[in-house]
């Protein structure tokens, strides 16, 4: 099940929030990813001492080059809210869901 955040059928019993990358000035303003939808499930606890970071391996280039984020999706499920609520928020997992920029178009002249 690694469906992104908010596109599976029980999204109105969940809360989630989505962040664009866009630029000022931007030639393709509309969200144009390179890759598509990872997920994972992140936990926090003690109130945020201690937290898992998000495990990004798939936002780079065959040569090593590292491409940004275009959007990322943090949400949390009904039974993730519950927890979070019934453990005063000593232990608050959430679903986070990420594309990868695409990459940047070669320009110039050939030899």
């Amino acid at each position: 099940m690694d469906q992104p955040v908010g596109q599976s059928g029980l999204s109105a019993n969940s809360t989630y929030l989505i962040y664009q990358a866009e630029e000022i000035g931007d030639p393709q303003p509309q969200n144009m990813p390179g890759t598509e939808w990872r997920s994972t499930t992140l936990k926090c606890l003690a109130w945020g001492l201690w937290r898992q970071d998000l495990p990004v391996t798939n936002c780079h280039l065959a040569n090593g080059q590292r491409l940004g984020i275009e959007e990322v999706r943090l949400g949390r499920t009904f039974p993730q809210v519950l927890i979070t609520f019934l453990t005063l928020g000593f232990v608050a997992p959430m679903r986070v869901s990420w594309r990868c920029c695409r990459a940047p178009s070669q320009s110039g002249t050939l030899d």
